[in-house]
C-alpha cells in the first residue's frame, strides 16, 4: 500500500469511528500532528529498466554446477524530503517465474540456454521473492541512497544449460515507513 493509500485510510478509518465516539459521555480531546512536503522519493530513472550483463560465463562450468561470479547492480533512489530520509526503507522483490531448488528461489529466464538467475542482497545471501526486504534507514550519498544486490546464472533445476541467449524481468517496490 503506498503513502497516499495507507493515509486515505486512516482518514476514512477517523471520520467514521470518532464521530460515534465523540457522543460519549466522556467527551475525547483530539491532537493532530504532520508535515506537508512536495515531493516524494524516486527510483533513479538509471535504475529502472536496467540491464544487466553478467560477462565470463562458462558453459561447462555452469553444467557442473558452479554458479557464474555475482555481478554487482544497485538502484538508486532520490529526491526525498528529509522526513523520508529518516524512514525505514522496505523493498519488495516481485515474481511468479520461480524455479525453487532445496529451499532457494531462482528467477527463470526467457531465451534457448535455460539458465536461472540468482538475486542475491548487500551480504551475497539470496534475496526472498515476495517478501519485504527491510534496509533501516540508507544514508544519503551525493543526494542519493543506494541499494546494492548481485546477480549470478546457474543451471537449471534438471538438465543442462545450453548455448544461447537468456533474459528475464523482475518488478520491485521500495517502500518508507
Amino acid at each position: 500500500m503506498n503513502r497516499k493509500s495507507r493515509l486515505n485510510w486512516v482518514f476514512y478509518l477517523l471520520l467514521f469511528t470518532f464521530p460515534a465516539l465523540a457522543y460519549s459521555e466522556e467527551g475525547l480531546d483530539m491532537k493532530f500532528r504532520g508535515e506537508l512536503v512536495n515531493t516524494a522519493c524516486q527510483v533513479t530513472t538509471e535504475s529502472l529498466n536496467q540491464k544487466i550483463k553478467i560477462y565470463n560465463l562458462r558453459l561447462k562450468t555452469i553444467n557442473e554446477g558452479i554458479p557464474s561470479a555475482t555481478e554487482p547492480f544497485s538502484i538508486f533512489i532520490e529526491k526525498c524530503s528529509e522526513t523520508d530520509l529518516k524512514k525505514i526503507i522496505k523493498l519488495t522483490w516481485k515474481s511468479n517465474k520461480l524455479t525453487n531448488i532445496d529451499g532457494d528461489s531462482f528467477l527463470n529466464t526467457q531465451g534457448d540456454s535455460g539458465v536461472l538467475l540468482g538475486i542475491t542482497d548487500k551480504d551475497d545471501s539470496l534475496i526472498v521473492w515476495n517478501q519485504q526486504i527491510n534496509f533501516g534507514i540508507v544514508p544519503e550519498v551525493g543526494n542519493t541512497q543506494e541499494l546494492n544486490f548481485g546477480v549470478f546464472v546457474r543451471k537449471p533445476k534438471s538438465g543442462d544449460a545450453k548455448t544461447g541467449d537468456f533474459l528475464a524481468s523482475v518488478t520491485f517496490t521500495v517502500e518508507y515507513e
